[in-house]
């Protein structure tokens, strides 16, 4: 199923892409002006492009499949060429100079496929995929990059990135490359076809659907529970109350720090084209910024929410954008996070582990009931440290600082084992082992901070550690079955007791004293 990447070709054609070389004229030249092609040259500019190199390359795996498809809902249907192009941040002017070069060089790739079907009078290139590095721009966050294997002049190469698809009109829609894309980053054993996303969904000639008509919320949902892929989505147009109860903004977060993703999915200001429906669009979500100097979460419960905030501060306060892909535009887009109006949202989907029960927005619900738990349970006037009575300071006040991420068991117990605190201080190796026995295999944690200690120094005064696998009660508000323990300056806290829902916990000493660093992303 790789072998449209990995497929080699005998020609190959050079470019410096120095002046006077244009992008727009090659673009226009060689592929009919296609938007989305440009938006691949900006990104490889961004990421210093010195040449490109362009193969002719055999339609093989899942392009082949993708062919047979089409053929299926278009007899006349003819793919008229595949080409392979590649972005490489080293000048060289010969085929044989490739060998020399190493991943390091290799900004990005774009695999172009043209279609023809006569009966339509359909002509059209498209990007089958592509894929380039991820910026190291600061504030730019991707929480799930995968390595891309591709054979350029017959030498095997990789780029981490996400894989960007866009739809043809013919055998696949928005919904369909949205799904592959995200897709792609959980299964890493074969590639997607869209015959398989097809098929799940009933998308058949014989079915008399057409797959150019996209894919309503049940084949999303059907495609998702056919992977074995977690989510929590909503459909918004079932109930319009909860675009204000249940902003989207929260979910898009929530699956992006999972690691997972979320798709997005919204009406478009426009003609009916069907049913007299609005055109609707869905696309992916995999990133996001972050802005360290935002205004937002100061102000909005000082000025324009005084007295309705939900008693803390998201962590997706100091989100500007989403980073995701449109696949008419192209790759790596940041959308502001309040620029699509929620009246226009139709359907969100936050992406998570198979196995889990809940998703990031309850889990750090359920987390902001616990620290009011905890700061109750312990003596704060008699403690000698700074950092907890500036913990229930701020708890008091409702401006404590949550983030939900999802994260193995190895990598939290290697976070505690790793990461000093302000003042120097390293965890006790030997109870960190003996955590190793006590949690599951990937757990809920949610982070706690302060503002300013958060986006100044991307640091937290602890955590909150929930088990992901446990189904949530719903009918509470403080759900102790999902608790496995928590830490803040000094103390780690494991349940005890619980009667009448009151808990009561088991203090054990802990080195770290202050605060320390946030689990980054990667």
């Amino acid at each position: 199923m790789y072998e449209h990447r990995t497929t080699s070709n005998n020609s190959i054609k050079l470019y410096l892409t120095k002046a006077p070389f244009s992008s727009f004229s090659f673009v226009e030249k060689n592929f009919k002006g296609i938007y989305s092609l440009r938006r691949c040259f900006s990104l490889a500019r961004a990421l210093g492009v010195k040449t490109l190199t362009l193969e002719d390359i055999p339609a093989k795996g899942i392009i082949e499949d993708e062919n047979k498809e089409i053929l299926e809902f278009f007899p006349n249907y003819r793919c008229k060429g595949v080409v392979r192009l590649c972005f490489w941040k080293k000048e060289f002017k010969e085929p044989s100079d490739i060998s020399s070069l190493s991943n390091r060089h290799l900004i990005g790739y774009a695999i172009l496929k043209h279609d023809s079907v006569k009966s339509k009078k359909f002509d059209r290139w498209h990007i089958f995929e592509a894929v380039f590095k991820i910026p190291s721009t600061m504030g730019f966050y991707i929480t799930m990059p995968k390595s891309f294997k591709i054979t350029c002049n017959q030498k095997g190469f990789c780029v981490n990135g996400i894989l960007y698809c866009q739809q043809n009109s013919l055998n696949k829609a928005c919904a369909q490359v949205a799904l592959r894309t995200l897709l792609s980053n959980h299964i890493s054993q074969e590639d997607i076809s869209y015959k398989q996303i097809n098929t799940i969904c009933g998308i058949t000639p014989q079915s008399g659907r057409k797959p150019s008509m996209g894919m309503g919320v049940s084949d999303i949902r059907a495609v998702l529970n056919n992977f074995k892929i977690g989510f929590k989505d909503i459909d918004y147009t079932q109930n319009e109350r909860l675009r204000y109860e249940l902003p989207y903004q929260k979910f898009l977060y929530a699956g992006i720090e999972s690691g997972a993703g979320a798709l997005l999915g919204f009406h478009l200001s426009g003609p009916s084209i069907q049913d007299n429906l609005p055109p609707r669009h869905i696309i992916p979500f995999f990133g996001h910024t972050f802005n360290q100097h935002t205004w937002v979460p100061d102000s909005k419960e000082s000025y324009f929410d005084v007295g309705g905030g939900v008693g803390y501060l998201p962590s997706d306060n100091w989100t500007d954008s989403f980073i995701g892909h449109d696949d008419n535009f192209g790759p790596n887009y940041c959308v502001p996070t309040c620029h699509v109006k929620r009246e226009s949202v139709d359907y969100v989907v936050e992406l998570f582990n198979s196995e889990v029960r809940y998703s990031g927005v309850h889990a750090e619900a359920v987390a902001l009931g616990f620290v009011y738990s905890l700061v109750r349970a312990v003596d704060y006037k008699s403690s000698n440290n700074i950092w907890i009575k500036r913990l229930l300071h701020f708890t008091r006040h409702k401006k404590i600082v949550l983030r939900a991420v999802f994260v193995s068991k190895k990598r939290y117990l290697r976070h505690l084992l790793t990461c000093k605190d302000w003042e120097g201080n390293k965890e006790r190796y030997e109870f960190i082992e003996g955590l190793e026995d006590v949690l599951p295999s990937f757990l809920w944690i949610i982070e706690i901070s302060l503002p300013q200690l958060f986006p100044a120094n991307e640091r937290k005064v602890g955590e909150v550690v929930l088990n992901p696998y446990i189904k949530p009660n719903i009918s509470t508000d403080v759900d102790f079955d999902l608790f496995l323990l928590a830490r803040i300056p000094c103390y780690y806290f494991f349940l005890d007791s619980l009667k009448e829902n009151n808990p009561t916990f088991l203090l054990l000493k802990s080195n770290i004293t202050s605060h320390m660093p946030l689990i980054k992303h990667r």
